[in-house]
């Protein structure tokens, strides 16, 4: 703890000091021009505001230690007010700091001029208070400069997401459609993908840090209570794969498209890509993958009456039974209707298959191995499935209208 000698000879020469302040500001200023290219040659700030700035800043400085021997926390208004200003003209931090630890020795070197040679010991102590204080502004500056920082992070999100939503809505004119993909921090004159996914599957950081693994940048929004994001890419299997890493995800891909403009009718394709996912399947799809399911997730009252009108005498049956019967037909027909297949994967024996397939055609009056009836099975299981009609299973009770 510096004694009350060594506050007072600080607060001396301090005092002393004041009227050269303009001085002082203008040797700080040169200092920083030519100790700094960046405000030399980025023309963040004039050399007038840089030297207006030295100047009330080292006033301050200089007034907090005057004021030692008489205790009280130092000001830090300048402090605080540069480290603002700074963030708002996008100084550096770093260099903001770097100008900061120049005005300290600029200050300690005016001190020990001013001194001419007196109190030697007192001063070897004195350095110590003077750079204390001038850490305390440098943490200031810091401190001031990170919240401005954060707040124009969260405007510019803010203003990107309004941006974005626009794109999505189809609201943006139609003249301002690149500078609006521009304004996003998107390459201009790429292909684009939309993704929409379950935002409950993941998030924007993990889908942005996923694709950002191969080289894509991608802007995300929540709109409409999905996770949608527009992505320059070549191709929307490019774009699947890379988000297909990410565990759980459950996302549907538009087909690429040609400029923003485009992106109302890819983000309704995405969302019927997402829509055709059975319940609680986390996949990443994209629309062209399956579109006779895409088709029946564009309209859920029809597929439901689809799979009622043929499932449900199937449905009535005791539970294991019906699932048993449910589960030979799909993978009798996703074996392109192959009975040996399909006993191999069940697996039972040949018969049991043969069986169970004309059980389903005494229910439903399809017929699996019949090509018009076998794809009418098909799209009736494929609805089932995708609305989650099976996972109560009805029971022999519970009546499915089917007029």
């Amino acid at each position: 703890m510096p004694s009350t000698a060594v506050e007072e000879a600080v607060a001396r020469l301090a005092t002393a000091l004041e009227p050269r302040a303009l001085e002082l500001a203008e040797r700080l200023a040169r200092t920083i021009w030519a100790d700094d290219d960046g405000y030399r040659l980025r023309g963040w700030v004039s050399a007038e505001e840089l030297r207006l700035a030295c100047e009330e800043n080292l006033v301050e400085v200089l007034r907090d230690l005057a004021r030692l021997p008489r205790g009280g926390a130092p000001t830090r208004s300048s402090a605080l007010s540069t480290g603002r200003r700074r963030a708002l003209q996008g100084v550096p931090l770093e260099n903001l700091l770097h100008a900061y630890r120049l005005g300290g020795r600029i200050i300690w070197e005016a001190l020990l001029e001013e001194s001419q040679g007196r109190w030697p010991e007192l001063l070897a102590q004195g350095a110590v208070v003077v750079w204390e204080g001038i850490d305390l502004y440098s943490s200031a500056v810091a401190d001031a400069y990170r919240r401005a920082e954060s707040e124009i992070r969260g405007r510019d999100q803010a203003r990107r997401h309004d941006l974005l939503h626009s794109l999505l809505l189809g609201t943006v004119p139609a003249g301002e459609l690149d500078l609006a993909q521009e304004s996003l921090g998107l390459p201009t004159g790429s292909p684009l993908v939309l993704v929409v996914a379950d935002p409950l599957s993941i998030s924007a950081p993990e889908a942005s840090n996923l694709l950002r693994a191969a080289g894509l940048a991608s802007e995300w929004a929540l709109l409409q209570g999905h996770l949608v994001g527009l992505v320059p890419a070549r191709s929307s299997r490019l774009v699947a794969d890379h988000l297909r890493r990410g565990p759980g995800a459950r996302a549907g891909l538009s087909p690429r498209f040609s400029g923003p403009g485009g992106a109302p009718r890819a983000y309704r394709q995405a969302e019927l890509a997402l829509r055709s996912i059975p319940h609680g399947d986390p996949r990443v799809v994209e629309l062209d993958e399956d579109l006779p399911l895409v088709i029946l997730a564009a309209s859920p009252e029809l597929s439901e009456r689809l799979a009622r009108r043929w499932l449900a005498p199937v449905l009535a049956l005791p539970e294991g039974e019906g699932r048993s019967l449910l589960r030979t037909a799909r993978t009798f027909l996703q074996r392109e209707g192959s009975v040996a297949a399909t006993a191999t994967f069940l697996p039972c024996h040949r018969n049991t298959v043969r069986n169970r397939l004309r059980r389903i055609e005494q229910l439903t009056g399809l017929d699996p191995k019949a090509p018009r009836r076998g794809a009418d099975l098909d799209l009736a299981l494929r609805a089932s499935q995708l609305l989650g009609l099976e996972e109560r299973w009805p029971g022999p009770d519970e009546r499915w209208d089917t007029t």
